[in-house]
């Protein structure tokens, strides 16, 4: 799993969030690209808002081109609406949860979206 956020506090509590699975940290779109380039995910979890020249949601739809078959879930406290038609009209992600996000519809949600992916 790759976990981009530009807060390494939130990235510590999405660590413990995922507990078990192998986590790459990115403080940035770039970094989470540069870890792309080096790496098969099968989930990147993105922030929507960073102090960068992109966003989470360019990010993943990035990650969307480049490794399709990868989980996109879009992490945000930003509640505006048009984010949330953006995320959905481009098909980057396959889900939208709001900060501070409920540990167990998260993992449960990824969980689920494993298995599906990896079901004959």
């Amino acid at each position: 799993m790759l976990i981009c956020d530009d807060d390494p506090d939130i990235r510590k509590v999405m660590r413990r969030t995922l507990k078990g699975y192998d986590i790459v940290e990115a403080g940035s779109p770039r970094e989470a690209l540069d870890a792309l380039k080096e790496a098969m995910f099968d989930a990147v979890i993105s922030d929507y808002s960073m102090d960068s020249d992109a966003d989470g949601l360019d990010l993943l739809q990035l990650v969307k081109l480049q490794q399709p078959d990868t989980i996109r879930f879009l992490v945000t406290a930003n509640r505006d609406l048009e984010v949330v038609v953006r995320a959905v009209n481009e098909g980057a992600v396959h889900r939208y949860f709001l900060k501070p996000w409920n540990d167990e519809k998260l993992r449960s949600a990824l969980e689920v979206l494993l298995r599906g992916r990896n079901a004959p």
